[in-house]
């Protein structure tokens, strides 16, 4: 009943032991070959066209499973997991379990599943999927809770206990007890955490490696304490920052330290889905961003939410915001799974940079915000490199 997502994450997540520890895989998972593995039907024959044709039938139940069938039907991993990341699923548990119980509580009761010899928890992305396939699995005696899937991996029982999502459908797939640590414990450092309302905050991370270099070229105060943030600033926008003293940053914002790596025009409008049409960020000799210093984590919310009204109810947010935009956490980009956030407008603190990114991959600090002064002061620091201000 397995599809090629454990195979293809397990490959990327073991080939780099720092990787396994902290991240999801980056890299898109390639369309496997006509014979391979992708999923397999009730009679338990896998083939990509077998698979395919079955799903034709397939209606999903909700927009969580339209993103998983998408997903599998074009073999991407990324894709995949980051829809698992921030989708609510079913989890079965036995009869007479309290609906309020949750994986975290103490003795809570595992309902384990046998499959080839090997103990998995299963779980459901819909009413339906537990109807067709998850009542039979355990009997037709079986109560169930429903949660976000990152509280579910947050307190897995443990490496050696395997994940299965809507085994024996087209957005079936399993995961090693590996991964799903994995997953964990990079879900947390990036501040994917379920709350009991749809606005999610940044949870708190560690500080950054480097610090914010202030006006004088001093550390800016606080800032071993907070987390730095970056925006990718349109062209028609610079002047007012410039020339006019803007101090304010509103809009969709990423973590300074994941975007580090994205050091051209070209590389960062990729992977943040700044490329489509009509947008204003068409040029890949330069790009701009600003970095500062995020005082206040609550003010910096995952944006959930959805193209239109439909689309926001059904990922439980807030947020309704035009294509590209997916709603699931994520920055809208098809070379990384980078943590997207959303703020209003804020005032910009003190040391607040801007930065200019060239196609050679060499950053150079233009302006430094000076408060007091209410004004930006351009530097003549040289050509450095592009992540400047941040650590790894």
């Amino acid at each position: 009943m397995a599809n090629n997502y454990a195979a293809d994450a397990s490959r990327t997540l073991e080939g780099d032991p720092r990787l396994a520890a902290e991240v999801p895989p980056r890299t898109t998972a390639t369309r496997p070959p006509e014979d391979a593995e992708v999923v397999s039907g009730p009679a338990g024959r896998s083939t990509t066209a077998g698979a395919e044709a079955w799903a034709n039938g397939f209606a999903p139940a909700n927009e969580t499973e339209s993103n998983l069938l998408a997903a599998a039907e074009e073999s991407n991993t990324d894709a995949f997991l980051s829809t698992l990341l921030l989708a609510r699923v079913i989890l079965p548990v036995p009869p007479g379990t309290p609906s309020s119980a949750r994986p975290s509580d103490h003795n809570f009761p595992w309902q384990f599943d046998e499959m080839d010899g090997q103990r998995f928890v299963s779980c459901y992305t819909s009413p339906e999927r537990l109807a067709e396939h998850g009542y039979s699995r355990f009997g037709g005696d079986i109560s169930s809770v429903s949660l976000r899937f990152v509280q579910l991996i947050g307190a897995w029982p443990g490496e050696n206990v395997s994940f299965a999502i809507n085994p024996g459908s087209p957005v079936g797939a399993t995961l090693p007890g590996s991964q799903i640590v994995a997953l964990a414990s990079w879900a947390a450092e990036v501040g994917l955490r379920a709350e009991s309302s749809a606005e999610v905050v940044i949870a708190p991370k560690k500080a950054e490696a480097t610090p914010v270099m202030g006006v004088a070229g001093a550390p800016v105060a606080g800032a071993e304490h907070a987390t730095v943030m970056q925006r990718t600033v349109p062209p028609s926008q610079l002047p007012y920052y410039l020339e006019r003293g803007y101090d304010r940053v509103s809009g969709f914002v990423h973590r300074a330290s994941d975007v580090a790596h994205l050091t051209t025009p070209h590389a960062l409008y990729r992977a943040l889905g700044l490329s489509h049409s009509g947008s204003p960020f068409t040029d890949d000799d330069e790009a701009h961003v600003l970095r500062w210093v995020a005082h206040r984590a609550e003010l910096y919310r995952i944006p959930y939410g959805g193209q239109h009204e439909a689309g926001m109810r059904a990922m439980q947010g807030w947020v309704i915001e035009r294509a590209p935009f997916r709603g699931n956490g994520f920055a809208p980009g098809d070379t990384d799974v980078i943590s997207e956030f959303k703020v209003d407008s804020v005032r910009l603190p003190h040391g607040a940079q801007m930065w200019r990114l060239d196609r050679s991959g060499l950053g150079s600090l233009l302006a430094t915000f000076d408060a007091d002064a209410a004004r930006w002061v351009r530097t003549d620091q040289g050509r450095g490199d592009a992540g400047g201000i941040t650590g790894a």
